[in-house]
């Protein structure tokens, strides 16, 4: 009866905190289920999904800095210095208004890079929106996953 009660107690302690975080990302969030949702499933993903969510998110919120800083390879920033990847990748984003991810998946290995394929849609400041499927090849860099941004964009 004793390891009974305890089990009870564990379980309902467990879903008793999942209840609770739910609710504050839900809160933190403005009340958008939506955003909850995504912020749920993030957790869930692969460190390289992770990665190229964070540079889709990056996009949409037009953080190129953000993206050299962080995703970008020591090889393809040997390639390009700050100040110009910064300045070509807004003349970029500039014609666009909001980048919404539908869907992201871990491929695996191809080679030496993780690939990851990412399914969004883009709304541009034109009212057009279209929708993209792009491979994108990363590679960990001191324990971080980086965008390779040679093999996946050109």
């Amino acid at each position: 009866m004793n390891y009974g009660n305890k089990i009870l107690k564990e379980t309902t302690l467990i879903i008793l905190s999942i209840i609770i975080i739910f609710f504050i990302l839900f809160f933190l969030n403005g009340c958008s289920l939506a955003n909850t949702k995504n912020k749920i499933s993030y957790i869930v993903k692969t460190e390289p999904e992770k990665a190229v969510i964070d540079f889709i998110d990056a996009m949409g919120e037009k953080k190129p800095e953000f993206i050299y800083d962080n995703l970008l390879t020591e090889q393809d920033k040997n390639n390009i210095s700050r100040e110009k990847f910064i300045k070509e990748f807004n003349i970029i984003l500039n014609d666009i208004d909001e980048i919404k991810i539908s869907k992201t998946v871990y491929l695996g290995y191809e080679k030496e890079f993780a690939k990851t394929v990412a399914e969004f849609n883009v709304k541009y400041v034109n009212g057009e929106v279209k929708d993209y499927k792009k491979y994108i090849y990363l590679k960990e860099e001191n324990k971080s996953w980086k965008i390779v941004f040679e093999k996946t964009f050109f």
